[in-house]
């Protein structure tokens, strides 16, 4: 019994640590603004100040027809940042099919960071994405 659990929640934890992957990156700057397209929103206007969308690749499909969205994230601080993300992909007409799980990323102090969100399902035709300050927890350093 204790075996067939662990298998699940190691199937589980690979399934939510493969979908969605942050990597530094290198950047052209773009004077597009990504957060009115809506695709991109912080969860509150402090955020905002302290963090630009550098780079929102328009979204591709790969494998059997997935939705691959890849975001790059400026920290303008001269400290390391968590922030907490979350990827919704929706259908053609809008309604949500899918939707992560807050997940923690760290932005290093005045550097870009690409984030990298990948769908389940081949049937998404569009995303958003939201940035939060992350909640206060005894887990976060």
């Amino acid at each position: 019994m204790r075996l067939y659990l662990f298998s699940i929640m190691c199937i589980l934890l690979f399934g939510l640590v493969g979908s969605c992957t942050t990597t530094p990156a290198k950047v052209k700057k773009n004077q597009a603004s990504f957060t009115e397209q809506g695709r991109i929103q912080f969860q509150s206007s402090t955020t905002e100040h302290l963090i630009t969308v550098e780079r929102a690749d328009p979204p591709e499909r790969i494998g059997r027809g997935l939705l691959n969205v890849v975001i790059a994230l400026r920290n303008k601080t001269k400290i390391n940042l968590w922030v907490d993300v979350r990827t919704t992909f929706l259908d053609s007409r809008g309604q949500i099919l899918e939707q992560t799980n807050w997940e923690p990323i760290l932005l290093d102090a005045r550097t870009v960071t690409e984030y990298t969100c990948t769908s389940l399902g081949n049937q998404a035709a569009d995303y958003q994405v939201i940035i939060r300050k992350p909640q206060k927890s005894s887990g976060m350093p």
